[in-house]
């Protein structure tokens, strides 16, 4: 059991009076508490202290204590709100004057708040619906490009800005054809539809939202032969299926559609004709042509409501077992007899987007740089995707000018970067790390990106496992909002219930007893330039919970603060949890990088791989990418083991920091680490993706062991040795990492 943190170490009906309590008797309390911690050295305040906190010795953690104390009591849920309230103020797209407005916000919060502050414009390649229309004309006409309708007292959700079916890079089309339901349209998907005989070549494809990403289900629907590809919100994952539905409830109501990009980042993310290299001025661009990237079928989304008038009138065979969405009707496979008219007018425009970056100096190594991130860009209002992230970094940023000002610099950098164009194809953060790629492949420590701050009260994290540690202390040191017991707890408690995450994404790989599992990093976010192309440690957090509107007109203000987060609560919550693992970054003596986690995960990724191979020829010999492994072990056990004894643990416990030198030089390995595992010549078949234990798959989910797994899956002998021989490779030089990582910390 992990020794009492500053949160537990404080009376129970205390705890109560840190969540609830004004932020001016916060403020008191956290000024009491720092009082404490110098008058009496060997009272609470002290253990408190002494407790620990990975990374920190024990003649530093007081101070560190002191400034997170006031990371707790600082932030402030009715600033959060009016941030909140304003930015989702109208609808704003990127490339438009009202998201432009919302960068201009955002810059003048990061400059009030002492940050040294930039708008960086980059002009990118983004693709506009102007009209869409998809109708039914046999055998019962009927239109369903219908807008979204909202209560009567949810005035934004009336906006006629709001009112389009689109999703982005859909290529202009008027077409009239049958239609196939395709279930989630993935391959298992379509191989399913193929054994029945049922074909959708130069068919209209249907499918349902979730369980992948849309630009995964349109690239199967293209490359199989499909005319089109119409995605809608099935009540079963995002309606009354799962609960009670808007207004009366947070789930979608019949009538709401799924907004996006059904574009193919998961080769290559960002402007479209700039794969690799940032889009400034003048900078090279391919044809759009040439673009791995673009669909070449058109799609548009409905509702669920009017995928209804589609599934009444198929025939066809019935759907197979797990097919049948929560529509009220038996599901048929078609061909027809429902036949479809779809006209889009599309518009492909090169548009400056803003990116708005807020440096907050180190006071000791001012080049190491860590990279907070969350965009502002939103498919219509985005209270919860992504303005609750955005309303709390703002705030997380006044907190972090305040610390300054009362003397607690960050030791190390810290960026604000709020992203634009991220709903497209995560364009604002990879043009910005592109450019910045070489300054970032020496300085960069680490990348916590939080998307969406809060859709309800439950936590959820995917990261790098040798972050883990990081994320779970931090965790028990900020209370939950409702019930007061540390964030560690409730979460443990909660990993069952209800979510969004939980709907959308590929399953989580199983909870363990008495901890938290954290998810693995696949893609969809802002990270996948700072982890998946330049090696950095990065994490994405934020709470879930049931959340029904996803890139809906009706993710607005009037959701959030009705069944989003009430009163704000868990947006501020994340403040605190962001801030502290920014500032424990920011100012550990070591980095707080826990090794051992990381070789037993891989062994996991290779056992996994070896067990699914069919058929096991296919797979090349792995001994010597198991010896390389056990070396990674036995090094990371040891660097681990010499980090905790250096801090002040264990036989070492009294013993004085080790010298600037040595720490400079483990720290220098633990930021090599995870670049070590890159190969400079990318992933074959989408190299820009550089890192050879996780990429994502075209439904975003994680991808383990990528190089070496899509070798056997497609049965490429020569192509899977190589990779085997290049992934023992890359283990071997982080395991020499880390082994100087321990040396510098000598026996």
């Amino acid at each position: 059991m992990r020794a009492p943190t500053f949160i537990a170490a404080v009376a129970a009906p205390a705890i109560a009076a840190l969540v609830f309590a004004t932020p001016r008797l916060l403020e008191k309390r956290a000024e009491r508490t720092v009082a404490e911690t110098r008058a009496t050295p060997g009272g609470t305040a002290d253990a408190t202290a002494s407790a620990g906190i990975y990374g920190f010795h024990r003649d530093t953690l007081a101070r560190e204590r002191e400034m997170e104390a006031l990371i707790l009591s600082l932030p402030d849920a009715a600033r959060v709100e009016r941030h909140a309230r304003v930015l989702t103020g109208e609808p704003h797209v990127a490339g438009t004057p009202e998201n432009d407005r919302v960068a201009r916000y955002i810059f003048e919060r990061f400059k009030e708040a002492g940050l040294e502050t930039e708008m960086k414009t980059y002009p990118v390649y983004l693709g506009y619906v102007k009209s869409a229309l998809l109708e039914q004309v046999q055998p019962e006409p009927k239109r369903l490009t219908n807008p979204e309708t909202g209560a009567p007292d949810d005035k934004d959700a009336a906006d006629p800005r709001a009112a389009l079916n689109w999703n982005a890079y859909s290529p202009s089309c008027d077409l009239t054809r049958e239609v196939v339901y395709a279930n989630y349209a993935r391959p298992e998907d379509f191989e399913a539809l193929d054994r029945r005989g049922v074909d959708v070549k130069d068919r209209l494809v249907l499918a349902r939202y979730y369980h992948g990403y849309r630009g995964g289900k349109a690239q199967e629907a293209q490359e199989r032969g499909a005319a089109g590809i119409i995605f809608y919100s099935d009540p079963m994952e995002d309606g009354y299926v799962r609960g009670d539905a808007y207004p009366n409830g947070p789930w979608g109501p019949e009538g709401h559609f799924q907004r996006g990009a059904a574009v193919y980042d998961f080769i290559v993310p960002g402007d479209p004709l700039t794969p690799g290299w940032p889009s400034l001025a003048g900078s090279k661009r391919i044809r759009p042509e040439e673009s791995q990237i673009l669909p070449r079928i058109p799609s548009v989304p409905i509702s669920g409501r009017d995928a209804l008038v589609v599934l009444r009138n198929l025939a066809g065979p019935a759907v197979p077992q797990g097919w049948q969405g929560g529509l009220p009707l038996t599901y048929h496979l078609g061909p027809g007899p429902s036949r479809l008219h779809l006209r889009i007018e599309a518009s492909f425009e090169t548009r400056p987007i803003t990116d708005v970056i807020g440096v907050l100096r180190g006071s000791e190594e001012p080049d190491r740089r860590i990279i907070l991130g969350n965009h502002h860009d939103a498919w219509v209002y985005g209270a919860v995707d992504p303005i609750s992230g955005t309303a709390t970094m703002i705030e997380l940023a006044r907190v972090a000018g305040e610390l300054k000002r009362r003397g607690f610099p960050p030791k190390r950098t810290l960026v604000f970067g709020n992203w634009d164009a991220e709903e497209w194809t995560l364009t604002g953060s990879t043009e910005w790390g592109e450019e910045q790629r070489d300054d970032l492949a020496r300085n960069g420590v680490a990348c916590l990106n939080v998307d969406s701050s809060s859709s309800g009260p439950s936590f959820q994290a995917s990261a790098v496992p040798t972050m883990r540690r990081l994320i779970s202390e931090a965790l028990r040191d900020v209370p939950d909002p409702r019930t007061g017991a540390d964030l560690y707890a409730t979460t443990l408690a909660a990993t069952d219930q209800d979510s969004f995450k939980s709907t959308y994404n590929a399953p989580a790989v199983e909870k363990q007893a008495r901890q938290i599992t954290y998810d693995i990093l696949g893609s969809g976010s802002d990270y996948t330039v700072f982890f998946n192309h330049l090696g950095m440690p990065s994490l994405d957090a934020g709470f879930d919970g049931p959340y029904g509107v996803y890139h809906s007109v009706l993710d607005d203000y009037y959701w959030m603060s009705r069944f989003g987060d009430p009163g704000f609560l868990y947006h501020t919550a994340m403040v605190r949890v962001w801030g502290l693992l920014a500032y424990r970054l920011a100012d550990a003596d070591i980095l707080p990088f826990e090794e051992s986690p990381y070789p037993a995960d891989v062994k996991r990724y290779l056992a996994d791989l070896e067990k699914s191979s069919r058929p096991a020829s296919a797979l090349p010999d792995l001994t010597d990418v198991r010896a390389a492994l056990t070396e990674w072990e036995k090094s990371a056990a040891d660097l681990d083991a010499k980090v905790v004894a250096a801090l002040g643990g264990g036989e070492g416990r009294n013993g004085s920091l080790p010298a600037a030198a040595a720490l400079a030089k483990v720290n220098g390995a633990l930021m090599q680490a995870e670049r070590d595992l890159l190969v400079s010549g990318g992933i074959p078949k989408r190299p820009w993706f550089r890192h050879l234990i996780y990429a994502p798959l075209p439904t975003y989910a994680a991808e383990t062991l990528p190089g070496l797994r899509e070798a056997v899956e497609d049965r490429d002998a020569a192509r899977a040795r190589t990779q085997a021989a290049t992934l023992a490779a890359t283990i071997r030089a982080r395991a020499a990492t880390i082994r100087r990582a321990a040396e510098a910390l000598g026996s």
